[in-house]
């Protein structure tokens, strides 16, 4: 059971996301008046298709601060597959006619599904842009001055965060005292990441900001998801949150 299982279970909300989830694929949309360049909304129960053709190249871009890993090929006589320095962008480029294959890349955050077909469509694509949920739809601080402490938890531990927020940048943790717990990152599949993360005191800091982190020890877990309508700049409250910062 991945994090989001769990947190799906322990608040009691909807019926379990694997006994009702519904497979499909998602076939990008034009960005603008060229079709040529395409968008689609990553879902990690969804397979992305990607309509290709000969002597056409198709980038597939990923989001900022992903890196390739590994891109695994159904089939790789029928397709030319490179991964860009930027360890972000796959080039696909078929070589036979009709031609289709899975693939499936592995990042540092997440788990994506394609399926690649070539003379499909008629119009060419040039682009594929990957864009994902919660990046839209999580919320930012704009003001230096300002805290979110929008966070929502599930799961009872001795190690359960006494409060989260951010400021912008980072993201913290303030601990019961004498415990230690390991704090994670959930991607976009639902499975844990590591953090980069330092620790002054009974409060843990982690950089950058996420939609879901897990806080664990063991097997006992705590997921904190991150909500809208948290964003404080009540000078009181970002005095008390700035002076446990560091």
């Amino acid at each position: 059971m991945n994090i989001n299982e769990q947190f799906a279970a322990v608040v009691m909300i909807g019926l379990m996301l694997g006994a009702s989830a519904s497979y499909a694929e998602r076939a990008p949309r034009s960005l603008g008046a060229d079709a040529r360049v395409r968008q689609v909304t990553f879902s990690p129960i969804d397979v992305i298709r990607v309509d290709t053709h000969l002597r056409v190249n198709t980038a597939i871009e990923l989001g900022r601060g992903e890196r390739i890993s590994q891109v695994l090929l159904g089939d790789s006589e029928s397709y030319e597959i490179e991964v860009l320095s930027n360890r972000n962008t796959v080039s696909v480029k078929p070589v036979v006619a009709r031609a289709s294959s899975n693939m499936t890349i592995y990042t540092n955050r997440r788990t994506l599904s394609f399926l690649l077909t070539e003379g499909r469509t008629k119009t060419h694509t040039f682009r594929v842009v990957i864009e994902y949920p919660e990046e839209k739809s999580a919320p930012r601080v704009v003001a230096t001055g300002a805290r979110d402490t929008g966070y929502q938890f599930a799961g009872e531990a001795p190690f359960r965060p006494l409060r989260v927020w951010n400021d912008g940048r980072h993201t913290y943790f303030e601990m019961p005292r004498d415990v230690r717990p390991s704090v994670f990152g959930i991607n976009g599949a639902g499975f844990e990441t590591t953090v980069n993360s330092t620790t002054s005191g009974s409060i843990i800091k982690v950089s950058g900001l996420q939609s879901e982190y897990s806080v664990r020890i063991g097997e006992r877990v705590v997921c904190i998801r991150r909500v809208a309508g948290g964003s404080t700049g009540d000078p009181a409250v970002v005095s008390v949150l700035s002076s446990k910062e560091f």
